[in-house]
């Protein structure tokens, strides 16, 4: 019995649990009935239902209870078998005494929550709705939304088991119908607005093209018409539009969405110029172009996979154009500048469509303003690019030119042609005189820019292209450049183009760029060959002492920085050449240094080098072998060679050199310590006996160190402001008025006075210091001038500084671009700078003399040919130099009171140049007899001791102030009396106080910068 009673009572404990759980648990898991308000509008009743995930084709639920409070049970199966469906059970309450009719609508594709990756796009939602009472809910065609009606009896609660049809879980609204009704009218009404203001954008866009055939508006208008698409799929308007079916609106929004981001691309391509620039991004943005439309393809196989990859490349293409649009816009490209509000506006709206898509924002305000967002960013572009059709003066297109413009425009003269350039077509033309130039058939240079570019010298042809670019972004403007084209032989010709853009006089939508063509090869070669010359030996063709030190000086630096082998030089001199040369002729002198030339350069390896650093001197530069060993052999070898016969003009003729040899250890200051060095070891060779090798040593210094140092000090001077610059005046002998000043240099040494040019100049040149030298002065001078200015301002006539230029200086690839800074950082008039080249050094190379003084002229500066009459020029080039005065030398002044014939040569001179269009200035004047002399004779400027000594900074400007002053006064007088007539005739000037005699003497040996004089016995 005591089991049984056991037994009783675990079931009774058993009983109670299974009690518990069913009556006890089930509320808590049970639904809620909704219960229907008659006046709200829509109830969500996704969030108050319950899913039901992975539970097979069938479901068994209890239903809600009833207002008696039964609660039943429903069974339903899937629509169709094997799906495994996912369920949405929710139950509705109606507490009123009327029945009620709700509409269950899904929408089928919403942007919320989609995902960027396999989106869910265009698919059915709802495949049935059950309910627990009643019929069962017959669906209402819609092309948008699966819409079910539902009706619920008064004080009835009904359970709905509603069967989705895809794996995402769509928002469920109960709606009244005619309040869904409501809603969709105005949302096809703000549908409507969308479409109409894109629509117009794109029509506005394409129309703008029918007019400016750029290529930026079919771009924009591309982008347009493609978000027209895309909204015409996102509101329904697609498949209605065009009789399509709506159940393919999944690949419609799949190939819009793709087709949408490669229009972005090809804008982008478009309005950046991508197409001018290096040819790797073009081939990149054309792969990006490719793949974008491939994508538009894969959507009619895979729309979900397509949609993705399109969302990923739209998000792509914001970061690389921000980046794009951002370089391009820090450079200054005015596009790029235009188009960063736009760009900006549209990151924001891929940032908030992302976060949108991510399911992180919601609501269908959310959505609205997403779309509303992509309307203003298409207004935008098209606002970006429309700037671009109506600038004003910018015409696009019209008829040509008239044949009376045209020849206004090109000037006439043999050998130039029209060349044309319709920038609305991007086609050019050529007068037919560059075709037979060419040697190419008529019509060849008539086409596309691509077709004409095909012409240019590929070097030339990106530079051109770019030039043309420049002038459309910026509306217009002048074009002027130089560059090769080939002929049919494969050569090339050198073409100058100088055009600009015009406007057409029929119309205003036109653009045209004139020009003129010519061929100027011959100047370039000119050029070229001017260019040679300055850094080669006119006769050998090898490098000159110039271009050897600069080479050096790389040499010694790359072995400072131990990144090569320690140069060695050699430095050769001819014995006895200038006795054979003597004997036998310069022209057989100058076969022998061909010859030598020749075999010299025999011995050296590519990376060395050899110049002509004089006359009968060579100079070798060693940078590819540093052994000792090697060296020695290799100057033996350059000696022996030296002695080989040379037969010349049927003579034999044996010479020999003298070489000295120094080694760069580090100690040397400078580069041209080391061809110094070598040249010491050349004259220890020489004095020991012709036709010797010798190596530089310490010891070997002897007389030159006394020079050396001298360098170093000149170089300190410079630096340390102790070379004076003295001020000498030039007088206008009509108006017996001061007219400017010479400058003279001087150098106060500590140790040694007063240098004069003689002692220091001849150095600078040699050292290349002349340079510095010679900028020096140049500053110093220019700066007094401007003060001068000041004191006495005159636009007209100013107060000029005359500066004297060396040969080592005129030549010089940098003195022009020393005067050009100086004179532009010194704001003075036009003609305040004169500078003096001398006779001698302008027939040193005429025809490079020539432009190196066209170019100075044209910067504003004076030229005077200095110490006319003591050379030997040609006539023809004194009538070619553009020289504004001749200078006459001192000597013809002295000669004229104690020689006949001197004053009839100085009349001639004067005479002369006034034919030649020229002024004179007259040196040396000493007394009132050689001023009047002169003045009588015509001649404008005369300078010397009776018209004033070489003075001080302080002195010119005391003199300038008191010629100021006394200006000052004699106006002031004028104003407060009548003019007086002028009587009688002027008297002479009265001499400017001078030094004392010694002092005199002593100044008057100088000379102005940089070309060195001799002086007068007289003033010596």
């Amino acid at each position: 019995m005591g089991v049984a009673v056991d037994w009783r009572a675990h079931r009774a404990a058993l009983l109670a649990l299974l009690t518990l759980l069913i009556f006890g648990l089930a509320p808590a898991l049970a639904l809620e009935a909704i219960l229907i308000d008659p006046e709200k509008d829509r109830i969500d009743v996704t969030a108050q239902g319950e899913l039901y995930e992975g539970r097979g084709d069938k479901l068994q639920i209890e239903t809600v209870p009833g207002a008696d409070g039964i609660v039943g049970r429903m069974s339903v199966e899937a629509t169709t078998t094997g799906t495994n469906p996912n369920w949405i059970v929710f139950a509705l309450k109606n507490g009123t005494e009327k029945p009620i009719v709700r509409w269950l609508t899904a929408q089928r594709y919403t942007l919320v929550g989609s995902s960027v990756f396999w989106p869910d796009l265009d698919s059915g939602r709802v495949a049935a709705v059950t309910p627990s009472l009643g019929f069962l809910p017959k669906r209402i065609a819609n092309d948008q939304a699966d819409i079910f009606p539902l009706t619920i009896e008064p004080g009835a609660v009904i359970t709905f088991i509603v069967e989705m049809s895809s794996l995402q879980v769509p928002r469920l609204n109960l709606w009244k119908p005619e309040a869904y009704e409501r809603h969709l009218k105005d949302r096809m009404l703000f549908n409507g607005i969308l479409l109409g203001i894109v629509g117009l954008t794109a029509i506005f866009l394409t129309a703008v093209f029918a007019a400016n055939h750029k290529s930026i508006f079919p771009a924009a208008a591309l982008v347009a018409w493609v978000a027209l698409a895309l909204f015409c799929v996102e509101f329904g308007f697609w498949h209605k539009l065009f009789k399509l079916s709506a159940q393919d609106n999944a690949v419609y929004r799949a190939a819009s969405e793709a087709a949408f981001v490669a229009s972005l691309v090809v804008f982008l391509y478009s309005f950046l110029r991508v197409r001018l620039w290096h040819n790797w991004i073009k081939l990149a943005f054309g792969a990006w172009i490719c793949a974008q439309v491939a994508l538009i393809g894969l959507t009619f196989i895979d729309p979900r996979l397509a949609s993705g990859l399109a969302r990923v490349s739209f998000a792509g293409v914001g970061v690389v154009g921000a980046l794009l649009i951002t370089y391009l816009a820090l450079r200054g490209q005015e596009r790029a500048m235009s188009l960063v509000p736009t760009w900006m506006l549209l990151l924001v709206w891929i940032f908030g469509a992302s976060l949108v898509v991510a399911g992180q924002l919601s609501g269908e305000i959310i959505v609205s303003s997403l779309l509303a967002g992509l309307v203003l960013l298409i207004v935008l572009l098209g606002f970006t690019v429309t700037q671009y059709a109506f600038r004003g003066g910018t015409p696009f297109h019209g008829g040509p030119p008239g044949q009376m413009q045209l020849s206004t425009l090109a000037l006439e003269g043999s050998g130039t042609a029209v060349w044309q350039w319709n920038m609305r077509r991007g086609e050019l033309s050529v007068g037919a005189e560059v075709e037979e130039a060419l040697n190419l058939p008529e019509g060849m240079l008539e086409g596309s820019l691509e077709e004409w570019l095909r012409h240019i010298h590929p070097a030339d042809r990106e530079h051109f292209r770019l030039l043309l670019w420049s002038l459309q972004e910026k509306g217009g403007g002048e074009l002027n450049t130089d560059f090769r084209m080939q002929r049919a032989d494969g050569s090339y010709l050198w073409f100058e183009l100088r055009a600009h853009t015009v406007e057409s006089p029929v119309s205003d939508s036109a653009q045209r760029c004139v020009g003129l063509m010519r061929d100027i090869s011959g100047n370039k070669r000119t050029s070229e060959r001017l260019l040679h010359d300055a850094v080669h030996d006119s006769l050998t063709g090898l490098p000159n002492r110039e271009l050897f030190l600069d080479r050096l000086s790389g040499a010694v630096m790359r072995a400072e920085e131990s990144t090569g082998n320690r140069p060695t030089v050699l430095f050769i001199d001819i014995d006895r050449f200038k006795n054979v040369n003597k004997s036998l002729g310069l022209v057989v002198g100058d076969s022998m240094l061909l010859t030598l030339a020749r075999r010299l350069s025999r011995h050296l390896n590519p990376q060395d080098t050899i110049a002509r650093v004089g006359g009968d001197q060579f100079a070798v530069l060693i940078v590819s072998d540093a052994e000792p060993q090697h060296i020695a052999l290799l100057s033996e070898r350059i000696r022996r060679s030296l002695r080989s016969p040379m037969r010349i003009s049927g003579k034999e003729i044996i010479l020999t050199g003298s070489i000295g040899i120094a080694v760069y250890d580090g100690k040397q200051e400078t580069h041209q310590d080391l061809l110094k060095e070598a040249e010491i070891a050349m004259f220890r060779a020489k004095r020991s006996g012709s036709d010797r090798v010798d190596i530089f040593k310490a010891s070997m210094r002897g007389s030159e160190e006394g020079r050396l140092p001298l360098e170093s000090e000149l170089r300190r001077a410079i630096e340390r402001k102790q070379i004076k610059v003295l001020y000498q005046p030039i007088t206008n002998l009509e108006a017996n008025t001061l007219s400017g000043f010479e400058a003279l240099v001087r150098w106060d040494h500590p140790k040694h006075g007063r240098l004069n040019p003689d002692d220091f100049v001849p150095i600078a040149e040699e050292t290349g210091l002349i340079s510095e030298l010679g900028s020096y002065v140049l500053d110093q001078a220019l700066k007094q001038a401007a003060r001068w200015q000041k004191a006495l301002p005159s636009a007209q006539s100013p107060i000029f500084v005359s500066v004297n230029v060396s040969s080592s200086q005129l030549f010089r690839q940098d003195l022009l671009q020393q005067i050009r800074s100086i004179l532009s950082r010194d704001a003075v008039p036009k003609g305040t700078l004169w500078l003096e080249i001398t006779e001698s050094l302008a027939m040193e190379n005429p025809e490079q003399a020539i432009e190196i003084m066209k170019i100075l002229k044209g910067m504003g500066a004076g030229l005077s040919l200095d110490d006319f009459g003591t050379g030997f020029s040609s006539l023809n080039y004194l009538h070619r130099f553009p020289v504004d005065t001749i200078k006459v030398d001192k000597s013809f002044i002295r000669d004229a009171e104690r020689e006949d014939s001197a004053p009839v040569i100085l009349r001639s001179i004067v005479a002369m140049s006034h034919e030649l269009g020229k002024k004179v200035v007259a040196e040396g004047v000493e007394s009132a007899s050689d001023a009047d002399f002169l003045r009588s004779i015509g001649c404008e400027f005369a300078q010397g001791f009776y018209f004033g000594e070489p003075m001080s900074e302080r002195g010119a400007m005391s003199l300038v102030s008191t010629l100021a002053k006394a200006l000052k006064k004699k106006n002031s007088a004028r104003t407060r009396r009548a003019p007086a007539k002028a009587s009688g005739k002027t008297a002479a000037p009265a001499p400017v106080a001078r030094e004392r005699a010694g002092t005199r003497r002593g100044g008057a040996a100088a000379a102005p910068l940089p070309v060195p004089r001799v002086p007068s016995p007289r003033q010596a």
